[in-house]
């Protein structure tokens, strides 16, 4: 069951939301409760451990969308949070919460298919799985757990969103481990780096955040790249700047 918090103060906007939340889920046979809220108190108020996503506005009368969102990330890391807004500006502060998506509300019809679809591929419901042969043994691994892969001197080394160990290393071309992975998960932002655009949180001063607030040094050639792709990657939004 598929647990999704929607929330804004114009309640024809949300009848549209909620309306292609349900044929969206219904197409796709995914049993699914919406819970709906018109104001920032009710939702805070409101028992958040079990939600899955949470569409949220950005503009209310007490309180912002971004300050319910810190908020509740002090609560639960685990639901995926989606801004529906008609306002471009708040877009930057948005991702600082580790919003999935920002979408503006006149844009919601071109972007709403493709963030849906990242959410379940987040949750687990399309996942790729692939075989790697580390050293000290084979290893099966979900490929939305790599948070990043680095490279030295042709060792190359796995990191895990919930697993600090560094066995997870053999020894090839950063090059070849990157045409095995899936094109749209993972994107180079140094000659040494391959990080999960899952985790990828925003690229600024030559530099890309990830979750946990790593942090690194982008080369100039691959911050073009990625500040050209960072719109497809973020959908709605471009947040990258040199």
């Amino acid at each position: 069951m598929l647990n999704i918090v929607i929330c804004d103060d114009n309640k024809i906007f949300l009848d549209k939301l909620e309306k292609k939340i349900n044929i969206f889920l219904h197409d796709r046979k995914i049993k699914h409760q919406i819970t709906r809220f018109y104001n920032t108190e009710s939702i805070l108020q409101s028992n958040i451990s079990q939600v899955d996503v949470i569409f949220l506005d950005v503009n209310f009368d007490i309180m912002s969308g971004i300050d319910v969102a810190y908020i509740l990330r002090k609560i639960s890391q685990k639901f995926i949070l989606i801004f529906i807004s008609g306002y471009i500006e708040y877009a930057p502060t948005g991702y600082q919460v580790n919003a999935l998506r920002y979408i503006l509300k006149n844009q919601l019809d071109l972007f709403f298919d493709e963030a849906m679809e990242e959410v379940l591929k987040q949750l687990g419901f399309f996942r790729n799985k692939m075989t790697f042969k580390f050293i000290g043994g084979e290893k099966v691994i979900y490929t939305d757990n790599i948070l990043y892969i680095e490279s030295s001197l042709h060792e190359v080394r796995f990191h895990f969103l919930n697993d600090t160990s560094d066995q997870y290393y053999f020894y090839a071309t950063l090059n070849s481990v990157q045409a095995q992975l899936p094109q749209d998960e993972f994107i180079r932002i140094h000659q040494s780096y391959l990080v999960n655009v899952k985790y990828f949180l925003n690229a600024k001063n030559y530099r890309a955040l990830l979750t946990g607030n790593i942090d690194f040094q982008s080369a100039k050639n691959y911050f073009r790249l990625l500040k050209s792709n960072y719109f497809s990657i973020k959908g709605g939004y471009h947040n990258a700047t040199a």
